[in-house]
């Protein structure tokens, strides 16, 4: 797993996994999945999963007037990929963050919640009860976002 920081997520009781390069589903959540029919030997991919880069439109993330929250992850490769959650899965299942890259066994370099005001960037955080990123990766969650044009973020501006 790595060593260094470990603790709870800010403002709850749940613990974070010790920092590390990468992240799997953690075994009690796999177990809920389960549990929930959402696990079934593999995670079924999020249809509406996509890379990041596919849904700027111009200056914006999907368009001027897209106010949402989603789940993000940074799959292994450095894509950010982004989706909706909660019962946007095949036949109306939940769609947690593993669900955004799919298969057996989804590993991420960090996950947590984008959020998106009027097409632009707002914030992104480390709050994935599946993978339970640590705080130190949003190292990795800065750099993959810092490839993105800055105009794509809250005040930014296409010149």
């Amino acid at each position: 797993m790595g060593s260094g920081v470990s603790g709870n997520y800010s403002g709850t009781t749940e613990k974070s996994q010790s920092y590390a390069k990468d992240y799997g589903v953690t075994p009690e959540m796999k177990q809920f999945d389960i549990e929930r029919g959402v696990y079934d030997g593999k995670y079924d991919k999020n249809p509406t999963a996509k890379n990041i880069e596919d849904v700027i439109n111009g200056e914006y993330l999907f368009s001027k007037d897209k106010s949402k929250n989603y789940t993000y992850v940074i799959d292994l490769s450095g894509n950010i990929i982004i989706g909706e959650r909660n019962g946007n899965g095949y036949n109306g299942k939940a769609t947690p963050h593993p669900t955004l890259i799919g298969g057996e066994n989804p590993r991420v370099q960090m996950a947590g919640i984008l959020t998106v005001k009027n097409g632009k960037i707002d914030s992104y955080n480390h709050m994935s009860g599946h993978f339970k990123p640590n705080i130190k990766s949003m190292d990795a969650a800065n750099k993959a976002f810092g490839r993105l044009p800055s105009y794509l973020f809250k005040g930014g501006r296409k010149k």
